[in-house]
């Protein structure tokens, strides 16, 4: 408590008169007020606040000065009960009383209430929320909620969760901060009893814990095989088998693979591995292996498991191989297996295992694959030395064989080799942009013109090999006849199967092979150049149309014969 007070002199009047002397025996008092003594309340607990004024005939209002808010305030009059309010921690509360008198003097009084906090500790309660219905299982999900834990102030909060496993087989949680917890019910011989603590947190700093117990039961099967998921791969792929996802309660186990199934034997390396893999057959046609895991744990308890494994043969529609079967460094000849020059075209791929794993329809070299077709495209053994077209067994395509050349251009047959054209094609929608017409009897024999359109139409008037829909091979196409392993040869096809190849004089540069295919070099302007490649060394090169290079034609086989 402060006090205040207005004070007023005293004025006293002296009298000489009559030699004796007087005073005034009321003075003036000034106004006071007393606003009690300081209090210690608890929160949320009723008290009263008394002021007392002099003179007694003025007004007292009450007001906070400081501290939490309070019901009730500002108040008139001397005396007021109040209610403290709801804190969460010990706080200091100022009240101020103003006295007013009748005269109009005001003073004033200050009044310390120590507010206590009460705080009333959470309660944590623990709740199994899954399985919905117990008792649980082998590879449920055990959830454990904390969500009906309380706290009992009004306005309480509770901040923080806690878990601790206290006993049993340790369990992996998703996290021990949430207000629930799961994990999976595991693989037991024998019933085991969980012991977890929960501890809660509440605003104002109380907590509470409490223990929750709970019984696993044990499985039947205490073993449980798991071979991995069926597979489907394409042949010659390799092939994992992986039966690491087993269970046992022991904490050791050992794996066993057999092939059960299937029209090829396989001899699985490491098949005492828990992890095993082989190369997946060729095939002609889908081909399903069946293997079988038998796990056993370290007490000689075992489960089996089975996984199928479906091996598609390789669909047409790929291009070939390289030809490679040889690995380079910068300079010269190295082991496919160094690891400083890795993954070459020898050590993948279709030339790679050929020889082992893929069954030709027909033959080639490295895993190239022809079949030669007569006049009628009839297949003919592979030392025919007689035939018209060879069908790519790869790619599915039928390329044209290029007939003896006879003469010196123009005086040359239909489908020599040494014939050359200017690109000239047209489609559907008339002459392609940038066609370049070659005169007639100049690079080839005919009396109408030297243009590709010319050579692909008289061919398909023949019904050559059977068919008439012969036209000028795609960039890809083409480029799948190259063998690279023949680099630093006329040739990079195999001439057993594309003979009667055309003198490299005819143009002035030499070695030079150029053979033309259907697509037009886009260079933005005048569309006036399409892609030859060099059959002699592989190299592409966007060449003027109007110029005269080779041609080997090719068609689908289909329904278009």
């Amino acid at each position: 408590m402060k006090m205040l007070f207005v004070i007023f002199p005293v004025v006293s009047l002296l009298s000489a008169c009559g030699g004796s002397g007087g005073g005034n025996e009321n003075p003036d008092i000034g106004a006071s007020v007393n606003a009690g003594a300081d209090q210690q309340i608890i929160e949320k607990s009723e008290f009263t606040i008394s002021a007392l004024g002099s003179p007694a005939d003025g007004t007292f209002t009450w007001q906070r000065v400081s501290g939490p808010s309070i019901d009730g305030l500002p108040a008139d009059g001397a005396e007021q009960t109040l209610t403290a309010p709801d804190i969460k921690a010990d706080t200091e509360l100022v009240l101020r009383v103003n006295y007013q008198t009748a005269d109009g003097d005001l003073v004033s009084d200050d009044l310390v209430i120590e507010l206590a906090s009460n705080n009333q500790l959470p309660e944590a309660i623990v709740t199994q929320t899954a399985p919905t219905e117990l008792p649980s299982d082998y590879n449920d999900t055990i959830t454990l909620s904390a969500q009906s834990s309380i706290d009992p102030d009004e306005n309480g909060a509770i901040n923080s969760y806690s878990w601790l496993q206290l006993s049993g087989q340790t369990m992996a949680v998703d996290s021990n901060n949430n207000d629930t917890i799961s994990f999976t019910h595991p693989l037991l011989d024998v019933n085991t009893t969980l012991v977890w603590q929960l501890t809660v947190v509440d605003d104002e700093g109380g907590e509470d814990s409490t223990q929750y117990t709970h019984i696993l039961n044990k499985t039947d099967e205490v073993v449980i095989a798991n071979a991995g998921a069926d597979q489907t791969v394409i042949e010659v792929d390799q092939v994992t088998l992986d039966a690491t996802a087993s269970e046992t309660v022991t904490d050791t186990y050992s794996c066993y693979w057999q092939q059960l199934t299937g029209n090829v034997s396989l001899s699985l390396a490491n098949q005492q591995q828990c992890i095993v893999s082989f190369t997946a057959p060729n095939t002609d046609a889908i081909n399903t292996l069946t293997f079988e895991v038998t796990v056993t744990d370290s007490k000689g308890r075992t489960d089996t498991d089975s996984v199928n494994i479906t091996v598609e043969s390789k669909p047409l529609g790929f291009i070939n191989d390289s030809g490679m079967d040889k690995c380079y460094n910068n300079t010269q000849e190295v082991a496919c297996t160094s690891p400083d020059f890795p993954r070459q075209d020898a050590a993948v791929g279709r030339d790679r295992v050929v020889t082992t794993h893929i069954d030709k329809v027909g033959a080639g070299e490295h895993a190239f694959d022809f079949t030669k077709l007569n006049e009628f495209a009839d297949e003919l053994p592979d030392n025919d030395t007689d035939f018209s077209c060879i069908r790519d067994n790869v790619t599915g395509l039928i390329w044209e064989v290029k007939a003896q050349n006879t003469g010196t251009v123009p005086n040359t047959q239909l489908r020599e080799g040494q014939n050359h054209y200017t690109w000239y094609l047209s489609s559907d929608n008339g002459v392609q942009t940038g066609s370049s017409l070659g005169a007639a009897n100049s690079t080839c024999p005919s009396s109408s013109n030297c243009g590709l359109q010319a050579y692909v139409d008289a061919v398909n008037g023949l019904d050559y090999c059977g068919g008439t829909n012969w036209r000028v091979p795609t960039y890809n196409e083409l480029m799948t006849l190259l063998d690279y392993s023949k680099q630093g040869q006329s040739l990079l096809t195999d001439e057993n199967y594309f003979p009667n190849t055309p003198s490299q004089n005819i143009f002035t540069k030499a070695p030079y092979l150029p053979y033309w295919t259907s697509q037009t070099a886009a260079d933005g302007t005048s569309l006036s150049q399409a892609y030859i490649i060099d059959m002699s060394n592989g190299n592409d090169l966007a060449y003027p149309k109007s110029n005269t290079a080779f041609v080997r034609l090719v068609r689908t086989a289909g329904t278009a014969q």
